[in-house]
């Protein structure tokens, strides 16, 4: 019996992966190092609960593909080949039962080792096909594995908990979200598309719709860019252009002080640069903020042609969205609305009035009415019916 070798993939970045090298251990000819190469081989897949065909086909999605996506933006059939080359060999190597390994050891080194633990195999009936639409479907590496990440200092990294939120979770603003869906799904459909600026008063749901998106579109992704990192946009746009999937950069809170450099990058990177947004980007941007850049005391008291200035470069900016949606705060009535219906979506029957009551004393705390803060006072009447409190 022979075991197929590892060391050389050339489709998948799998080379360095940790099975690659421990099914390359268990040919040793030395048993201690061909022996623990089994036993972590086994502690791996029980720690991972995946049997061998689901671990050795995550290992291929979730690794990077360079040729799998340059295959994808021009069809070469000779990195097909390559492509099937690799899958081809990890079903060979799919094939192996624990019964088989532990055969070959102790044919191997003369010595029973029947009696090591052994893994469930599974399968693993994948062919290149497979994993070329996976790849143009979901990414590879990170991307097909996290759906959210944040870009800092010239580097992407995974938000491995992201917000579960819904749009069905987002009371009101219909009209509003209706305007961001259909934006977004000619967008992922590769339809014209607009860049989104969402301006509103505080805890209306902007950012929370935009997060919702996220959970809605199986094929979209997200980037939140922290606007101190906006003059590292373009470098962004760089790493998104050779990934064949779909990007929001995700901009919470968009202010600028005057002066500031951001301010002339990002007018720039929305439009007005050589260099042109990629196809698969949409920026979506939240502000409190009626005029985006922060005027100062000192020129709120100059004169007109200043202020006119500003005014200009405020709207030079905004117009550079092609979709602006407002966010208002609701009436009393409207709020009571959201909160009710928070309310009964988690199955919490509620005495309106006493509710209406309770309500607004903590909304007068609160220093207003929001979605924000509905949810909040539900939260805690939640926790508190939970734990047999009073509500009052």
């Amino acid at each position: 019996m022979q075991l197929p070798a590892t060391e050389t993939f050339i489709a998948f970045d799998i080379n360095e992966h940790e099975f690659a090298k421990l099914f390359a251990e268990l040919r040793s000819k030395e048993r201690n190092t061909a022996v623990n190469a089994y036993l972590k081989l086994c502690r791996t897949l029980l720690l991972s609960g995946k049997s061998f065909g689901e671990y050795l086909h995550d290992m291929l999605v979730f690794s990077e593909q360079p040729l799998v996506e340059k295959y994808i933006r021009n069809h070469d059939p000779l990195i097909y080949n390559a492509i099937e080359y690799d899958v081809s060999r990890i079903r060979e190597i799919s094939l192996f039962e624990a019964s088989d390994l532990k055969e070959y050891l102790s044919l191997t080194f003369n010595k029973d080792l029947s009696g090591l633990p052994e893994f469930k195999r599974g399968y693993f009936s994948y062919d290149a096909d497979y994993f070329v639409r996976h790849c143009s479907e979901n990414g590879s590496g990170a991307f097909a594995q996290y759906k959210a990440f944040t870009f800092s200092s010239g580097e992407m990294k995974p938000v491995k908990r992201c917000d579960p939120i819904r749009l069905s979770d987002l009371k009101k603003y219909e009209v509003q979200k209706k305007q961001i869906v259909e934006n977004t799904l000619c967008f992922i459909n590769n339809k014209p598309a607009n860049n989104v600026l969402l301006y509103g008063d505080r805890g209306t749901g902007k950012s929370s719709t935009i997060k919702a998106l996220l959970n809605e579109y199986e094929s979209l992704r997200m980037v939140q860019l922290d606007k101190t990192q906006i003059s590292k946009i373009f470098d962004l746009y760089e790493v998104l252009e050779a990934v064949p999937l779909h990007f929001i950069i995700f901009i919470d809170d968009l202010t600028f002080s005057e002066d500031d450099d951001g301010f002339f990058i990002f007018k720039q990177a929305l439009d007005g640069s050589l260099t042109v947004k990629p196809n698969n980007v949409l920026i979506y941007a939240t502000t409190n903020r009626r005029h985006i850049i922060k005027e100062t005391a000192a020129n709120r008291t100059e004169n007109y042609i200043h202020k006119s200035d500003a005014v200009d470069d405020n709207m030079s900016l905004s117009e550079r969205f092609g979709l602006f949606v407002t966010f208002t705060a609701p009436n009393k009535e409207q709020f009571l609305d959201i909160a009710v219906r928070i309310a009964h979506d988690r199955g919490i029957n509620v005495d309106e009035e006493a509710f209406c009551l309770g309500l607004e004393r903590f909304a007068l705390k609160r220093g207003g009415r929001s979605p924000r803060i509905a949810r909040q006072y539900v939260d805690m009447l939640e926790a508190k019916l939970s734990l047999g409190m009073e509500t009052s």
